[in-house]
C-alpha cells in the first residue's frame, strides 16, 4: 500500500496514511471488507443536465406556438419570452415528465447533540419508511441513459446505518435505477465500513458540514468538544475508503455556514482546505471545493453578518482569500493564461458571486444582512419547478428545498400519487412563482433559473434570425449545451 494517497500533497498525504494504521481500518482491512466493497462496487450513472432540461422541456411544450407567434410578425423578445417560458397549467398526456433533481428528507433525526447554534430545522411527523423511499427511487426512470440527481438529507442521513449505504440500501437501490445519490452529512458516522458502504454503493457526490480549520470554532459550532476532529476523522475515512477501492466518486464538497463566528478567518480556512485538495499537474481539482452558505432563519439573527460585515467580507476577506488562491494555483502549476480570481473559478463558492445580481455589493448586503441574500437574483419565472422535486419524510412533497424551508401548501403527497402525478397535477400553481414563498431561494436553483432564461432567450434570437445558409445549424436546445 505504499502507492496509496499519492494524489495528495505531502503533509496530508501522510495524516492518510497514520490513519491506515488506526484499530479502526486495522479491524476493516483484517475482516476482508475493502475486498468485498470492492466485489460490490457501483459507478454513479450519468444524469440530467439541470441546466437543459427545463429548457427542452419548454421548447417541447411551447416552442410550436412561439413559432407560430414568430411567423404571424411577432418581435417583442419579452412576450416571446413570457410565451416560451411559461409553464402551461395542462401538462399534455403524451409529453413525459423528467426530472433532473429529486431532494429526499429521510428523517430530521440527528446524532449531532446538542445540535449546532444555527439549526432551524422544522421537524414533521415522520411517516415514510425506507421500503417506501425504495418504492419511490424505483420510480424513477433514465431517459435515454439519463438519471434524476438523488439528493438525500436529514437530520442526519447516516444515522440510517446499512439502511442507507448497504448491499440493499437506499443508495445502491437509487444507482440501481439509474440514478446517482448526493449525500449531506456532519461525517460524525463515517466509520472506515460506512465510507467503504457509501463508495461500493455507487454515491456520486457527498457534501460534508465543516465551517473552520479551528476546532475551538467549529466545536463551540457544535457545542461540543471534540467535533471538529470527528469531522475530518469522518472525511479522512471517506478519502481513504476512495483510494483504497482506486476509484474517484464520490467527489466532496465541503459546506461552511457563514456567520459572525467563522466569517473573518476565511482566507486561513480555504488555505486548510487547498490542502486536502487531490494533486492535479498543471490544474485545480475540483474536488474538496468549498461552499459558503449564508446562515439562514430569523431565529439567527444574531450570527447574521449586518450589511456592513458583508459588504467588508466580500471586500477585504475576499481580496485576502484570492490572494491564497493565486498562490495555491501558481503552486499546483497552472498556466498563467488559465489563471483566475477566486470568484471566476469556483463562483459557486460564494453566495454572492454565483449568481447574476440585480444590483450592487451594497444592495446585495443590504439584503443579506436581513436575511434575504437571494432578492436580487430571482428571475421573473420559475424556469426549473417541474423539473426537480422535494419529499420530506411525512410524504409531502414540495417543488424545491427552498419551499420546505418557508412551507407553502405541499404540490401533493407520496402516499397519495407519484412524484410525477403530483406535479402534473399541480402545474397551475407556478402562475404564482416566484413569490413570498421563495424569499429564501437557494443559490443553487437561482442559477439554474438564470442560465435556463439566458438559453431561452438565445432560442428565440435563433428563430427571429435564422440560418442564411443551408449549412447553417440552427440552435436547438441540445446545441445549446455543447
Amino acid at each position: 500500500m505504499d502507492g496509496l494517497f499519492g494524489e495528495f500533497d505531502s503533509p496530508f498525504r501522510q495524516s492518510l496514511r497514520r490513519r491506515l494504521q488506526t484499530r479502526a481500518w486495522r479491524e476493516t482491512l483484517a475482516a476482508g471488507q475493502v475486498e468485498l466493497a470492492r466485489r460490490r462496487i457501483l459507478t454513479p450513472p450519468p444524469t440530467e443536465n439541470v441546466f437543459a432540461l427545463p429548457v427542452e422541456q419548454l421548447v417541447t411544450l411551447n416552442g410550436g406556438r412561439v413559432q407560430a407567434m414568430i411567423a404571424n410578425g411577432e418581435r417583442d423578445e419579452e412576450r416571446l419570452l413570457a410565451a416560451l417560458g411559461t409553464w402551461p397549467d395542462h401538462w399534455p398526456d403524451e409529453v413525459p415528465v423528467r426530472l433532473s433533481f429529486l431532494g429526499l428528507n429521510l428523517g430530521f433525526a440527528c446524532d449531532m447533540q446538542p445540535r449546532c447554534v444555527y439549526c432551524n430545522q422544522q421537524p414533521v411527523q415522520e411517516s415514510m419508511t425506507a421500503a417506501r423511499w425504495k418504492a419511490l427511487l424505483r420510480d424513477l426512470r433514465p431517459c435515454e441513459g439519463k438519471g434524476t440527481y438523488v439528493y438525500l438529507t436529514g437530520g442526519e442521513p447516516l444515522i440510517l446505518g446499512e439502511a442507507l449505504w448497504g448491499p440493499r440500501g437506499l443508495i445502491r437501490t437509487a444507482t440501481r435505477a439509474g440514478a446517482a445519490c448526493n449525500l449531506n452529512t456532519n461525517a460524525l458516522q463515517l466509520t472506515p465500513r460506512a465510507a467503504l458502504g457509501l463508495v461500493s454503493a455507487g454515491l456520486g457526490r457527498i457534501h460534508i458540514s465543516l465551517d473552520s480549520h479551528r476546532p475551538e470554532v467549529q466545536d463551540a459550532i457544535h457545542r461540543k468538544r471534540g467535533r471538529w476532529r470527528q469531522v475530518l476523522r469522518g472525511l479522512g475515512n471517506l478519502l481513504m475508503a476512495r483510494s483504497l477501492l482506486g476509484v474517484s466518486h464520490p467527489i466532496v464538497h465541503l459546506n461552511c455556514v457563514l456567520t459572525k463566528l467563522n466569517a473573518w478567518d476565511f482566507p486561513d480556512f480555504l488555505r486548510f482546505v487547498l490542502g486536502m485538495k487531490p494533486l492535479v499537474a498543471g490544474a485545480v481539482s475540483r474536488d474538496l471545493d468549498l461552499h459558503l452558505i449564508p446562515v439562514g432563519g430569523e431565529r439567527n439573527r444574531d450570527l447574521r453578518l449586518t450589511a456592513r460585515e458583508y459588504e467588508r467580507f466580500f471586500t477585504e476577506t475576499w481580496d485576502a482569500a484570492d490572494a491564497v488562491w493565486q498562490e495555491y494555483q501558481v503552486r499546483q502549476g497552472v498556466p498563467e493564461e488559465q489563471r483566475g480570481r477566486l470568484h471566476e473559478k469556483v463562483p459557486f463558492m460564494s453566495p454572492y458571486h454565483r449568481v447574476q445580481q440585480r444590483g450592487d455589493l451594497r444592495q446585495w448586503a443590504e439584503r443579506a444582512g436581513a436575511g434575504r441574500p437571494g432578492d436580487l437574483a430571482l428571475t421573473q419565472r420559475c424556469y426549473v419547478a417541474p423539473t426537480q422535486g422535494f419529499v420530506l419524510p411525512d410524504g409531502s412533497q414540495y417543488w424545491c428545498g427552498g419551499h420546505t424551508v418557508s412551507r407553502p401548501a405541499p404540490v401533493g403527497h407520496v402516499f397519495q400519487a407519484s412524484v410525477e402525478a403530483n406535479i402534473r397535477h399541480s402545474m397551475p400553481q407556478l402562475r404564482s412563482l416566484p413569490g413570498p414563498q421563495c424569499a429564501n431561494c437557494p443559490g443553487a436553483t437561482q442559477a439554474i433559473n438564470q442560465t435556463v432564461e439566458a438559453r431561452l432567450r438565445q432560442t428565440i434570437q435563433e428563430w427571429l434570425h435564422p440560418p442564411q445558409s443551408a449549412g447553417d445549424a440552427p440552435l436547438t436546445p441540445d446545441r445549446l449545451f455543447e
